[in-house]
Formats: C-alpha cells, sequence, structure tokens
C-alpha cells in the first residue's frame, strides 16, 4: 500500500478497512483515498480505476462500485460519492473529476434485461462530465452523457444526453434552465 495516504472521517470510524478492501478487491484508488461507514460493494470482474481524493459515504447506506468481465468503470479526482450509489459497469461508465452524486443513484450502462421479447439486452456507455452535481433518487440510462457544470435535480431519470451547463429535473428529465459556470469553477 505504499504511496496511499487513508484518512480517518470527522466523528467516524477509521476509513481504513473501505480502503483496504478496495485493495484487495484489484481496485487501485489514487491518494488520498476516503471512505466512512459500511464497506463499498465492489464488484472487479473488469477494469475499475478511481482518482485522487475520492471520497465514500456508506454511512446511511452501502455503496456498489465494479466492472464486469468486460467493463470499465473510470471514477475521475475529487469524486464523492453518497451512500446508496451503484455504478457497476457492463461496458463503460466514467465519472469526471469533481463531481459528486447523492443518495441511492445509479449509473446503468446496461438494461440488465431485455426489455421485450427478441429485443436483447441494450448497452450503451455512461459519461459524466467534470464538476457535475447529481442529487439523490436519480437514475442515468444507457448512452448518456451529462456535460460538464450540469446538475440533475433529485428523483429525476435522465434517458437523453445532457448538454454542459444546464439544470434537468423530472422523469424524465427535462432542461430547466441553462447555469453560469466558468471552465474552471469548481462546486465545494
Amino acid at each position: 500500500m505504499s504511496g496511499v495516504v487513508v484518512r480517518v472521517a470527522h466523528r467516524g470510524p477509521l476509513v481504513l478497512r473501505g480502503t483496504l478492501l478496495m485493495w484487495l478487491r484489484g481496485v487501485r484508488p489514487g491518494l488520498l483515498t476516503w471512505v466512512r461507514g459500511a464497506r463499498p460493494r465492489i464488484l472487479n470482474q473488469g477494469t475499475v480505476r478511481i482518482g485522487r481524493r475520492f471520497k465514500a459515504d456508506g454511512l446511511r447506506a452501502r455503496i456498489e462500485l465494479g466492472a464486469l468481465p468486460g467493463g470499465e468503470l473510470i471514477v475521475g479526482d475529487d469524486v464523492y460519492l453518497n451512500g446508496g450509489v451503484s455504478a457497476v459497469a457492463s461496458m463503460r461508465i466514467e465519472i469526471g473529476d469533481h463531481t459528486r452524486i447523492g443518495d441511492h443513484t445509479m449509473l446503468l450502462d446496461s438494461d440488465v434485461h431485455e426489455v421485450e421479447q427478441g429485443a436483447g439486452v441494450r448497452r450503451a456507455p455512461v459519461r459524466i462530465g467534470r464538476n457535475v452535481w447529481i442529487a439523490r433518487n436519480c437514475t442515468i440510462l444507457p448512452g448518456v452523457e451529462i456535460g460538464d457544470h450540469s446538475v440533475v435535480a433529485a428523483g429525476s431519470v435522465v434517458t437523453r444526453s445532457v448538454p454542459p451547463r444546464t439544470l434537468v429535473a423530472g422523469v424524465p428529465a427535462r432542461p430547466i434552465r441553462e447555469l453560469r459556470a466558468d471552465d474552471d469553477w469548481v462546486r465545494s
């Protein structure tokens, strides 16, 4: 574990076990990885890469991360995942730097099952841009790309790609308004 720094969560348990679990499952988290609460469920049969200063807060619900055979999960630097987030790639899921994802959000690059007889299982990569905020209880469906600096409102189901600097909401998610954000701005 050389080169990995593990922090202790404020008023929380030692976060070593979650980071250690990632290492044991073949996931190589970046420097300053922070895991709190329940250990993430790691499914690593493909490729999982996690950037620096990754934060996983599983205090209220377990986080599920991974890649199935042939799948690739790429998590950028300074990404924060709240409890109950599920991102398991059957093809490719990419989460950009400085992205925040709320409780119980699902990122799906596959429909998992056939929707109708003979249709096959739809699979398409999902890309979340940098500095994106996805609020709680959202579902991001296969083939969606969410542009940089965008916001997805709570409870939304994103079925189509979202342009950069756009607030979307609803089921299915629709653009509400454009957002102001300089290229170098990062949410705190």
